[in-house]
């Protein structure tokens, strides 16, 4: 009778087991390789202009910014038959400037570009009207450095966009985090950055801008921007929505963090919903996680506390997902992710990590840093006519950040 109870739990644990393995691995085809970006241009006319709709479009003179890939691909999918005029400029800058001076009838803006321009520019904002948006797909390059990663340290850049739009949408990175791993020392390094850091973005000369706004021209952007500032390769990244992070928390029943002060978070600005965080422990759901790692005006320390925020949060999940209570949320999690999150990690390279850890199931040490600097008011690459509330970086910050991450990974001096 034992021997027979004994066969149908290791029978049981064995089903279990597979059914796992099995969900797992039909997610995570779902997401190797996922190289395509989403871009929404929109076709921008003045408010007193004639023209009305698409069919009024025919002669006459349209602006974008030129070398844009998607912008060039909105121009020819709105140019059959039109006999349009292109007049391609510079920069944003240049092209608003010139719609204002009225110097051309119709621009191609992509829709996160147009908000910016919206929040610092109100004759801007209260001079145009979008006839339409065209989607354009762009294809992008395999661009990660693949190590193994099973015996290799490697690092991960993981955004969180401001958007609740598909995952493939272009958008600003409101979290931006490099987590560094050792898989020898079992170290986990958190190295967040501040999303209005005044930094160079890659392959740019001339004005500085926000980080943030490197999101705005695709995730390998990004990368490259930290990639220069940290003076460090990065292989791999992880991207994620809104809707993902309200979603993965809620599917684990909430998340625990240790506030260390008590503030009020507005979770969404249009309907007015408010948190209030505790000093000390607060459970969280999603949407009031949300609110937890995006608020930062009411923060003494305003975007760097906002990032230790982030941290808190990722490491609260971590530790929910460390627990044996995972197996009955399996499922859900999985489908929370669904459509919320991409990456580039490579199948082969997440299943022999899941297979590592399950075989030998060694304890992490999670060790976090965040970068720090001066409020400053900068001009910027977006929007170089105006001046932007940015973040200067500390120099020594820097310094002590990149020794650190060279400390996990075993590089010497």
């Amino acid at each position: 009778m034992i021997g027979t109870i004994l066969c149908l739990f290791l029978f049981c644990f064995y089903f279990v087991g597979i059914k796992y393995q099995n969900v797992t691995l039909n997610f995570l085809h779902q997401f190797s390789f996922l190289n395509i970006e989403t871009e929404h241009y929109q076709i921008i006319v003045s408010n007193e202009s004639s023209i009305q709709s698409l069919n009024d479009l025919t002669n006459q003179k349209i602006a974008f910014v030129k070398d844009r890939l998607g912008a060039n691909k909105a121009y020819e999918m709105l140019n059959k038959e039109k006999n349009l005029k292109l007049d391609s400029k510079e920069d944003i800058g240049q092209l608003v400037e010139a719609f204002l001076n009225q110097e051309v009838d119709v621009i191609l803006l992509e829709r996160t570009e147009e908000e910016l321009y919206n929040d610092m520019n109100s004759t801007f904002r209260e001079g145009h009207k979008v006839l339409d948006t065209l989607n354009i797909e762009v294809q992008k390059e395999d661009f990660r450095k693949e190590v193994k990663i099973t015996k290799e340290p490697f690092s991960v850049y993981v955004t969180g966009v401001d958007t609740y739009d598909g995952i493939t949408s272009v958008a600003r990175s409101d979290v931006n985090m490099v987590i560094t791993v050792n898989p020898i020392t079992h170290r986990i390094l958190l190295t967040s950055i501040p999303r209005d850091y005044y930094v160079q973005i890659h392959g740019t000369t001339g004005l500085k801008d926000k980080l943030t706004h490197a999101g705005l021209k695709g995730v390998e952007t990004s990368i490259g921007t930290i990639e220069d500032l940290l003076e460090m390769d990065i292989n791999y990244y992880i991207k994620f929505n809104f809707t993902a992070l309200i979603q993965i928390i809620d599917a684990l029943d909430g998340i625990e963090v240790n506030s260390p002060f008590a503030f009020t978070a507005d979770y969404e600005e249009d309907t007015h919903i408010y948190y209030e965080f505790q000093k000390g422990i607060n459970k969280l759901d999603g949407k009031q996680a949300l609110a937890y790692v995006r608020e930062r005006y009411g923060l003494r320390e305003g975007d760097v506390a906002r990032a230790k925020h982030q941290q808190q949060v990722v490491e609260a999940v971590v530790n929910k997902l460390t627990t044996t209570t995972i197996l009955t949320k399996y499922g859900a999690l999985l489908g929370s992710m669904e459509g919320n999150f991409s990456t580039n990690f490579d199948f082969d390279s997440i299943t022999s990590f899941i297979q590592m850890q399950l075989e030998s199931m060694p304890s992490w040490t999670i060790e976090t840093q965040v970068l720090s600097g001066s409020d400053a008011s900068r001009k910027t690459a977006s929007i170089p006519d105006l001046y932007s509330s940015v973040m200067e970086p500390s120099l020594e910050s820097v310094t002590n950040a990149i020794q650190k991450i060279d400390e996990i990974t075993g590089i010497q001096e």
